[in-house]
């Protein structure tokens, strides 16, 4: 009865996030969305990264800017320098990459997107010293130069047909070999992402996952070989419960940009 007084009023129950939501949260930030960027500036290899649930099929915007005139209104009749504007326009599946400096449009991009009324998105945006690379839930879909330095960006801007659930800026280029603790373990369920690039000529690089000192499973990829190497017990069936599980190391010839546990 109530399913069916929802849809003959046009009532619609709100969205709840599931328990392995990429969001990773339940509270929204308000939007429109405006944060200053605190500390020191920007710097290669630092990363945005925005997630939240899209709540219509309309459109939002995430631009980095140069200042807070981010909306027209009677005071503001100038806006501050977009230094990237990504425009996602759900309905079209599209997303729209541009840069605004000085009122002055760059050379626009676009990509398409599979996300609709009701889905979660995660988007992430890495800084280089000659341009942005794009990532839409974890995939590089796009990469766009930068029109001025790096250093001119100061605020962040969020607006449109979404609940906002976290925004964090990841910190710089982490040191291989790298190593660290798994707070609560590696229980089911819980995912690992791990981001970075490639060298030039690189060899191998290597994922040990240890339960104390035991290694419960281990990942190599050779390049030269484009093969993958796993070993996790006989018949790659694990004998060390993943419950046990409390850190992680990675090494090899790789430039390692982020590690992540959902």
């Amino acid at each position: 009865m109530a399913s069916f007084l929802r849809k003959l009023f046009g009532l619609r129950r709100k969205k709840l996030t599931k328990k392995d939501s990429i969001t990773g949260r339940n509270n929204s930030f308000p939007v429109p969305y405006l944060s200053k960027l605190e500390g020191n500036q920007l710097e290669s290899g630092q990363s945005l990264i925005v997630r939240g649930v899209i709540i219509s099929n309309e459109e939002f915007v995430i631009n980095l800017t140069s200042g807070s005139r981010v909306i027209l209104d009677e005071e503001t009749r100038v806006l501050d320098d977009r230094l990237l504007c990504m425009k996602i326009e759900v309905k079209k599946k599209r997303i729209r990459l541009n840069a605004c400096i000085n009122g002055e449009w760059g050379s626009e991009g676009f990509v398409k997107h599979k996300w609709k009324n009701g889905d979660e998105f995660d988007i992430r945006i890495r800084c280089h010293e000659d341009e942005f690379e794009v990532f839409v839930d974890h995939k590089l879909c796009a990469r766009f130069g930068h029109y001025v330095p790096l250093t001119n960006i100061s605020h962040l801007y969020v607006d449109g047909c979404v609940e906002l659930y976290s925004v964090s800026w990841e910190g710089r280029e982490y040191i291989v070999p790298y190593a660290a603790d798994i707070p609560g373990n590696f229980y089911p369920g819980r995912r690992l992402y791990i981001s970075g690039l490639i060298k030039k000529r690189a060899k191998h690089f290597q994922l040990i996952l240890f339960s104390g000192v035991n290694k419960a499973f281990r990942m190599t990829t050779k390049f030269g070989f484009s093969k993958m190497i796993v070993y996790w017990g006989n018949m790659n069936i694990g004998r060390i419960n993943p419950q046990t599980i409390d850190r992680l190391s990675i090494e090899g010839d790789i430039v390692l940009h982020g590690v992540h546990l959902k």
